[in-house]
């Protein structure tokens, strides 16, 4: 269960989601993954209101392309793909039970159909390739509604070719 920024840290750094409770609010980039939030941070877009938020790319093993998602200084979304879980999807699966919503999502130039499997209530989203259960991204934030996740968190994979 996750009620400290270190019990976050902890389970982040070793892919253990399994009785996750969602990122606790008011977390830093500090406390959570040791590094400084400063100015060099990108900006990132999130949810479909592209409400924006810093974020830093991390070097955390378990983790393809993990970030750190920042809003007034706090963290407000973990994402990173290939994640290394604890346990594997299958332990997750049953632990996280029926999502509050399924969506599909674009993983590169590929439409995942109903592959985002979203428990806003627990502070977590797994984007899971549906032909084979292969997790492919984790998203991981405060315990929020339905609704906040999608207006204001929610990442998007898919690759847009100009």
């Amino acid at each position: 269960m996750t009620t400290t920024c270190e019990d976050a840290r902890q389970a982040i750094r070793g892919g253990r989601f399994v009785g996750w409770r969602g990122l606790p609010r008011g977390c830093t980039p500090e406390a959570l993954f040791g590094v400084a939030f400063d100015e060099s941070w990108g900006l990132r877009k999130l949810g479909d209101e592209h409400d924006a938020a810093r974020m830093r790319l991390l070097d955390l093993a378990g983790y393809y392309r993990p970030l750190a998602n920042v809003r007034d200084g706090a963290v407000v979304m973990f994402d990173g793909t290939n994640p290394v879980l604890d346990g594997g999807w299958s332990a997750l699966s049953a632990d996280l039970g029926t999502p509050d919503a399924t969506r599909d999502f674009g993983y590169g130039s590929v439409t995942m159909a109903g592959g985002e499997r979203i428990h806003a209530a627990r502070g977590i989203t797994v984007f899971l390739n549906p032909e084979n259960q292969v997790v492919v991204h984790i998203a991981v934030y405060p315990a929020t509604t339905l609704d906040d996740y999608e207006r204001r968190l929610r990442p998007s994979l898919d690759k847009h070719y100009r």
